[in-house]
């Protein structure tokens, strides 16, 4: 995996296109969620499996307009590093089973890190973590 088809990857998951989000993955591949933040009341989380991954932000994205934009970025054979910019603008009240107190019109604006576990082409392991909150003033999207 290079920066080229990383981006190219970002466009799928900012576009909703779900499918070829999916075959960026290994058919094992997972998905965890570290705590977002101090005071989160979000649930860590572990995804399994593409279809999995899909079917989480398939339903995430029907409340929010999520988009990726990629900082630093670093990679290897074997690991893959992205500092991503993250917004989050919620255009319906998001239920409590996402762990975010998000309503209609909230925006929320942070830097996420995520390493990704690399078999040949393919994530196999995926680790995100939130590192910053941004004032939603901020948000570029």
């Amino acid at each position: 995996m290079n920066k080229k088809q990383f981006l190219e990857y970002i466009g799928h998951f900012n576009n909703k296109r779900y499918d070829a989000l999916a075959s960026y993955f290994t058919p094992d591949m997972t998905a965890e969620y570290g705590i977002m933040g101090m005071g989160s009341k979000t649930p860590n989380r572990i995804l399994h499996g593409p279809q999995e991954f899909v079917e989480f932000y398939k339903s995430l994205h029907q409340y929010v307009r999520e988009v990726l934009e990629l900082g630093d970025f670093i990679v290897n054979k074997d690991f893959l590093f992205a500092e991503l910019w993250t917004e989050f603008h919620c255009f319906k009240d998001v239920p409590a089973s996402f762990g975010q107190p998000w309503k209609k019109g909230d925006v929320f604006v942070g830097t996420f890190w995520v390493l990704y576990n690399l078999k040949g082409d393919k994530m196999k392991r995926v680790r995100i973590t939130h590192f910053k909150t941004h004032n939603p003033k901020q948000a570029k999207f």
